[in-house]
């Protein structure tokens, strides 16, 4: 917790002291309750220190501005020194043999501490501050009678001391401060209420074990007292926990009768029912409730009421609140739940005759303010002398700035009274001819009228929540039943796309596997073009070859008789011409073959893969239309040749007829250099058809070898996206 960086820790103790005040003051729970949180081994030590230290919270304050210690040793963590001031200072006068850094510093200041505690104005809020307060003890008559309780301490050496005058309250209050030793007194007001000096410890005593005696403060039995309800009664505790009045109540009923103990907070709860456990009562029903939600129908017949409803605590000498500075955000929050509580007490129970307003606070704010403001609605119950249920024997009253209201409500006073800080305030019901002399017509008018607008407010908000909430269930219905069809939707579709993703693996399997078919198909189509292609050349150059020999012949023929020249020329002719359209007749023959062998084909591709018929139609279309684009191309090629040899054989045969007119001799040579020439031509055209036909078939083979992979591979790409 500590800001110093040293090796040595503080001891537990003092750490655990200081985290406890800091809690306290941030508003974190009372000092008893983290003391026993905190589960310390020494819990009497740690109540002590925390205590102390909120007790002297002024003196300390003051010597820490006077040594200016923080801003000395920025460091030093502030709760922490104050534990340690307030042990040094008021406490064992000594701290613990430590060469932790915070200890030393502290020690380091003590002569410093020491000057500036001299000082009268110290000594001043010393004298205003400490109230030693003595020890309440009250018998449990469940389970013990009050002559035996007294027995019992007389035996254990204890001295009762005799009242000097039961009707003077200063005395007796003389009496109470002066205690000391084995002496102890009766109480003068509470009945069953022991005083026993400053100190005493009981909490490991036998009686406090087994629930004979209760450790409870004389201003806190004040409220059950003045309420005195009669054996048999039917009352209402609003606030109960950790109930203390609540077995006051019953013991002082005699347990007979019926007393409900609502409490709101679990926790409190639990306590609540510990406490009458141990008290030994029966007749108390402890309820977890919120009281504000409970009327009539929840707690029939209820005769008496005891408010004593959640509050500063700024009574409480062992509380922090009386060191600290005054909260008004927090009391103004308080002082309305107050009202609600005291207001409800009044008007939700039609059979209530008296009702006990009682808190630990010293803030008017808490106390008369409440009761002025909830009297001016309420022409019913009227406010009653609290004095009068105790004999008139009080000193310390409400504050004259509410006129009677002031008068009539008790305050117990740490200073004076020797107790708690406390407030109490008697209300009756009115009887025929009483009324109530704090009513204000004007303020019940703007009470009701407020409180039809709040209520309209709130039957507006409850139909906007019905509302709210019915199109939430309709919306919600809506969304579950969106939900459900979604999700079948979303099951169906997944099974579709499983099944589609199994069709298209298979599909795509058996595309790779015609493509690959379709593949060798088209290499081993093109190989065999090719081959009857080549062989189909050699046929022809054998043909050329054969007829530039016979040609030779007919050249020597020829120059024995033009007759047999003549003839044999034209028989060559004849002979060229039939070979010529032999070669067309065959190239023909072939690729009308080879088109039959490719329709073949296609026809058992179809018949293996009948559920990719799309795909190898398109690539069977794409061939037909490459080789219909071939054989056209051929068959015009093959027309251009007819016609340039057609147009060669009339200008050779105009040649040889203007020739034979002049000279035969001349005729025969050059009829036979025409024949050599014209075969030389035929010859030559031959090659660069050849020529021509071998890169049409290369070009065509690679396109459309390049054309079937890329659609091949095209309806691949579309299938896996698919």
């Amino acid at each position: 917790m500590s800001n110093f960086n040293h090796s040595i820790k503080v001891p537990k103790l003092y750490k655990c002291a200081a985290k406890i005040c800091q809690e306290v003051a941030g508003g974190g729970g009372s000092i008893k309750h983290l003391i026993y949180e905190k589960k310390h081994f020494n819990t009497k030590a740690l109540y002590a220190l925390v205590v102390t230290t909120f007790q002297r919270a002024q003196e300390i304050d003051l010597l820490l501005k006077r040594t200016k210690l923080f801003e000395k040793e920025p460091r030093l963590e502030p709760w922490l020194a104050k534990v340690f001031i307030s042990e040094l200072m008021w406490g064992k006068k000594i701290l613990p043999k430590s060469e932790a850094k915070p200890v030393q510093t502290i020690l380091a200041y003590e002569q410093a501490f020491k000057a500036h505690l001299s000082d009268s104005s110290v000594n001043h809020i010393e004298g205003n501050i400490i109230v030693k307060k003595p020890r309440y003890v009250r018998i449990n008559t469940l389970l013990t009678s009050f002559n035996e309780s007294l027995e019992l301490f007389q035996e254990e050496g204890w001295v009762l001391q005799q009242i000097k005058d039961h009707q003077n309250y200063d005395s007796f209050i003389e009496q109470v401060s002066l205690l000391e030793g084995d002496l102890f007194l009766r109480d003068i007001h509470i009945s069953d209420l022991l005083i026993f000096p400053h100190g005493t410890q009981f909490y490991n005593h036998p009686g406090y074990k087994q629930g004979a005696i209760i450790l409870q403060d004389k201003a806190s039995c004040i409220p059950v007292h003045i309420l005195s309800p009669p054996p048999g009664s039917i009352i209402l505790d609003m606030c109960a926990a950790p109930g203390m009045k609540t077995t006051q109540l019953a013991a002082l009923m005699k347990d007979e009768g019926t007393i409900y103990a609502v409490e709101r907070d679990p926790k409190r709860f639990d306590v609540l029912n510990k406490i009458v456990e141990t008290s030994g009562s029966k007749c108390i029903k402890a309820i977890n409730k919120d009281v504000l939600e409970c009327n009539s129908s929840d707690f029939p017949d209820v005769e008496y009421i005891l408010v004593d409803p959640s509050c500063s605590g700024s009574g409480m000498v062992d509380r922090v609140e009386m060191t600290l500075s005054k909260n008004n955000a927090r009391l103004e929050k308080l002082a309305g739940f107050q009202i609600k509580i005291l207001r409800s007490a009044l008007t939700r129970y039609p059979n209530v005759k008296k009702v006990v307003y009682s808190t630990c606070s010293l803030y008017p704010e808490e106390n008369e303010d409440v009761v002025r403001q909830v009297l001016e609605t309420n022409n019913e119950f009227r406010l009653v002398p609290a004095d009068t249920f105790i004999n008139k024997t009080w000193k310390n009253f409400g504050s004259p700035d509410f006129g009677d209201i002031g008068k009539f409500c008790l305050y117990a006073k740490p200073e004076e009274d020797l107790t708690n800080g406390f407030f109490v305030a008697v209300l009756e019901r009115c009887k025929e001819g009483e009324y109530n002399q704090f009513f204000n017509g004007r303020s019940l008018k703007y009470m009701k009228k407020h409180e039809r607008n709040e209520k309209r407010k709130k039957e507006r908000h409850l139909e906007q929540t019905k509302e709210n909430i019915d199109e939430a269930k309709v919306s919600t219905e809506l969304v579950n039943l969106d939900e459900s069809e979604g999700r079948k939707i979303k099951k169906k579709k997944k099974k579709d796309n499983s099944e589609n993703i199994g069709e298209i693996n298979e599909n795509i399997d058996e595309i790779e596997d015609s493509t690959e078919l379709v593949n060798q198909n088209g290499n081993e189509g093109i190989k065999f073009k090719k081959k009857k292609k080549k062989e189909k050349l050699e046929k022809n150059l054998d043909h050329i070859n054969e007829n530039i020999e016979e040609r030779k012949d007919s050249t020597e023929l020829v120059n024995q008789n033009e007759t047999e020249g003549i003839k044999i020329k034209k028989k060559k002719k004849d002979k060229n011409s039939n070979q010529e359209t032999l070669y067309e007749t065959t190239e023909e023959t072939l690729e009308q073959e080879q088109l039959e062998l490719n329709l073949n084909q296609k026809k058992k591709k179809n018949k293996k893969h009948k559920e990719q018929q799309q795909n190898t139609d398109d690539v069977e279309i794409t061939e037909i239309n490459i080789k219909e684009d071939k054989n056209e191309k051929n068959i015009d090629t093959e027309k251009v040749s007819k016609n340039k040899r057609k147009n060669e054989v009339e200008i050779t045969d105009a040649f040889v007829t203007t020739k034979k007119k002049k000279n035969h001799k001349s005729k025969d040579i050059n009829v036979e250099n025409e024949v050599v020439a014209e075969d030389n031509f035929l010859g030559d055209k031959l090659k660069k058809k050849k020529r021509k036909v071998d890169k049409l078939d290369s070009l065509n083979d690679t396109d459309y070898s390049s054309k079937m992979n890329n659609d091949n591979n095209e309806s691949l790409k579309k299938k896996k996206k698919v």
